[in-house]
């Protein structure tokens, strides 16, 4: 009797018809418990949030990525430039990365390299100028990272009109890789939630946040918070920085999302920090309760 044979991915399993069918379901059995412990590892390998010290741009050894994954299954990874870049005043403190555009403070920096915690890992870089920074990130539930950034002042002036750009890049976890500003949502007080290309249309108003670059964004949004959607149905990567969110942008030209903080004023001698969240969020959009995501911010 003629012997069928059917392919997987990871393998091939075989079995007889008519009179060797008995043996063939055995053998079809017996590889079936091979695979489902071999699948047992991959899952618990790949499911879960898992952050982890990244690179984005290797020829610029001092930029400041962490890799970010979602609880779901998943062998892809957001990159979190934490942070992008520090500006005081019309001054920029730290740039990770160079553009010709752009003259820094500090154009070369040594490497910041990350320290394990529990639940997640941090950094800290002392600038040539006496000024510190740095930030930690850890997980706090199934779904979420907790976000930290803190600036110290070593040096004899205030800092003022502290402003700093949060960029999470999308393009390794690609259900939320599109090009587009059209996956991206905020929150008007008229409109609820709308896409930010149509939020940045609007007209300016008194909101307390931002949707645009810094402070040149239109005071819109009521909310201080952003989320992307998937393009593989109801699941959405949301980001804010609290009560401390300055702006909320994305580039329609690279598949990022920007929740970006401010710092009150620094004085010598003094620090100021401010706290954030990245979560994971499954179900549709409507469900999303913002009060309730931004509780344990303050």
């Amino acid at each position: 009797m003629k012997e069928h044979t059917q392919f997987s991915r990871r393998g091939f399993l075989c079995w007889s018809a008519g009179a060797a069918g008995a043996s063939g379901f055995a053998r079809y059995a017996a590889a079936q418990a091979q695979v489902r412990p071999a699948k047992a590892a991959y899952d618990a390998q790949v499911t879960g949030i898992r952050i982890l010290p990244g690179q984005w741009r290797p020829h610029f050894p001092w930029e400041q990525i962490a890799w970010v994954s979602p609880p779901w299954a998943s062998e892809d990874y957001l990159w979190l430039d934490f942070p992008e870049a520090i500006f005081i005043g019309q001054e920029i403190l730290f740039l990770s990365h160079r553009t010709p555009e752009v003259e820094t403070m500090f154009p070369d920096l040594p490497k910041a390299p990350w320290q394990p915690l529990p639940a997640g890992m941090s950094f800290e870089r002392i600038l040539p100028n006496g000024v510190t920074f740095g930030g930690k990130l850890e997980k706090r539930a199934e779904d979420t990272v907790a976000l930290e950034l803190y600036i110290r002042n070593g040096s004899s002036a205030p800092l003022t009109n502290i402003t700093l750009q949060t960029c999470a890049y999308l393009r390794a976890i690609l259900e939320f890789a599109d090009f587009t500003r059209e996956n991206k949502f905020v929150h008007t007080p008229a409109q609820g939630w709308l896409p930010l290309a149509r939020a940045l249309e609007l007209p300016d108003t008194e909101q307390p946040y931002r949707a645009g670059w810094r402070t040149k964004g239109k005071r819109v949004l009521d909310v201080p918070v952003v989320l992307t959607k998937s393009n593989a149905g109801e699941r959405y990567i949301a980001f804010t920085w609290g009560k401390d969110t300055l702006s909320i942008i994305g580039n329609p030209h690279h598949p990022c999302m920007h929740a970006d903080p401010k710092f009150a004023d620094i004085p010598a001698g003094a620090e100021g920090r401010v706290h954030g969240k990245l979560s994971f969020v499954e179900g549709a959009l409507e469900a999303f309760e913002p009060e309730k995501f931004l509780a344990d911010l303050g």
